[in-house]
């Protein structure tokens, strides 16, 4: 009986650095390859590259995903900021009538409905061609 509880407590200990891997079948297959004298090192200088070889693919694996999240973000953003830009354009332009000398002050002017859909499509452009379509459309106004 004493014989099989020192095999449980020596079969737990052996297993211990499996277990803190995480990874049970992988630290087979390095004890395995270590131990097989196919590295070329002894089997401590042999656990110890593998290991660290795949700690460092882990690390790679994570900078990756790093990368990728960061791209995402990135993408993300410039589609936000294209949204908004789509939506600043489409936005009515800002009231800036100039006074008329033939009616009240700050009215308007009177815009035929086709004048009134020029002006409307105004919005449709780039921002720098706005201004000039503006003002084509108003200089028609009588």
């Amino acid at each position: 009986m004493k014989k099989f509880f020192v095999l449980a407590i020596l079969g737990l200990a052996s297993s211990l650095p499996a277990f803190a891997q995480r990874d049970y079948d992988a630290y087979e297959r390095d004890r395995h390859y270590c131990a097989s004298g196919r590295s070329g090192v002894d089997f401590n200088t042999c656990m110890w590259r593998v290991q660290r070889e795949r700690e460092e693919r882990r690390q790679d694996r994570r900078e990756q995903r790093a990368y990728e999240r960061e791209q995402r973000a990135y993408e993300r953003e410039q589609q936000r900021r294209e949204y908004e830009r789509r939506e600043r354009w489409a936005a009515p332009p800002p009231p800036a009538y100039r006074q008329w000398d033939d009616g009240p002050r700050g009215e308007p002017p009177r815009l035929s409905d086709m004048q009134q859909r020029a002006l409307d499509n105004c919005n449709l452009l780039a921002p720098r061609d706005q201004p000039r379509c503006r003002a084509t459309v108003m200089s028609t106004v009588r």
